[in-house]
């Protein structure tokens, strides 16, 4: 049997809802698209991303479309010690990307986490976490995590 890779959003269906993680992993044909009011909601995302971006000028905007060429950019990127956005670190069996990756000190990072809520959810701080470990992992010592929101 192959070894299935645990991504963040797998490890947070898993928590939600054991069937979702099952189903995501084994039939994932059988999830639905996204309605439009989701899809409304996943776009308001994505632009509050790109605003927070804007508060780390310099930062290094990486590709998400090739899910191997982003970790490989990230491992070269690291070097550069810049704030990386969408920093994709594989660890093992586990995967997670980075919203914003900020160098702190010498050899630090900070874990920076963007929402578009109202509010902070349990949800929020498994997701952080799962990141937190995964980078851990992989060698990165993490200073702090973050998590920055623009509220609606």
């Amino acid at each position: 049997m192959p070894t299935i890779m645990l991504s963040k959003s797998r490890y947070l269906n898993g928590l939600q809802c054991p069937q979702l993680l099952w189903i995501a992993t084994n039939e994932p044909d059988r999830i639905p698209s996204p309605d439009p009011a989701l899809q409304h909601i996943f776009d308001q995302g994505h632009l509050v991303g790109e605003l927070a971006k804007k508060l780390f000028p310099g930062g290094i905007d990486l590709p998400t479309d090739n899910f191997m060429d982003n970790i490989k950019l990230t491992k070269e990127l690291l070097q550069k010690r810049k704030p990386l956005f969408e920093a994709g670190i594989l660890s093992g069996e586990i995967y997670s990307r980075v919203d914003i990756l900020n160098p702190v000190n010498k050899d630090e990072w900070d874990i920076i986490e963007v929402k578009s809520s109202t509010s902070m959810k349990d949800v929020n701080l498994h997701d952080v976490s799962f990141q937190k470990l995964c980078l851990e992992n992989s060698g990165l010592k993490i200073r702090k995590c973050f998590r920055q929101e623009r509220r609606h």
